[in-house]
């Protein structure tokens, strides 16, 4: 078993954090119609966030069904579908702009929330925020 493969199959552990000072603070998202509850710290800090929203994450923790699975909601292409995926799946993680940004900056930076706001509190992404985190055609 790989070392990271409890962190796809174990609950969450709620209640306090290793140093024993405080909770770990849960937050509900709806994400393609489905409600999660996601660690705090993973939505709102950019380091934790692309540690594992990453490529290295793609390649070493999912299996081939699960990377099969979150395939189909990339586009599809005419000509060598599978080639032209693996190179938008590498642009993705890359930080590559597609049109108005990396659809995942401009996901993190939505969960941290407005600037000045204080702490994000929200418990789905925006309607509008939708549409800039498509990811085109190239």
């Amino acid at each position: 078993m790989d070392s990271l493969d409890h962190m796809l199959t174990d609950p969450l552990e709620l209640g306090p954090c290793g140093d024993g000072h405080g909770t770990r603070i849960m937050e509900d998202c709806l994400l393609g119609g489905t409600r999660v509850s996601l660690p705090e710290d993973l939505l709102e800090d950019p380091e934790i966030f692309f540690d594992v929203v990453s490529l290295s994450t793609w390649q070493e923790v999912l299996s081939d069904s699960q990377r099969e699975h979150l395939q189909q909601f990339l586009p599809h292409f005419p000509e060598d579908s599978i080639q032209q995926q693996s190179q938008l799946i590498l642009a993705l993680f890359s930080g590559e702009n597609f049109r108005f940004g990396n659809p995942l900056h401009i996901a993190q930076k939505l969960f941290r929330g407005p600037p000045g706001d204080g702490p994000a509190e929200w418990s789905c992404l925006p309607l509008q925020a939708e549409a800039a985190l498509t990811i085109p055609h190239p």
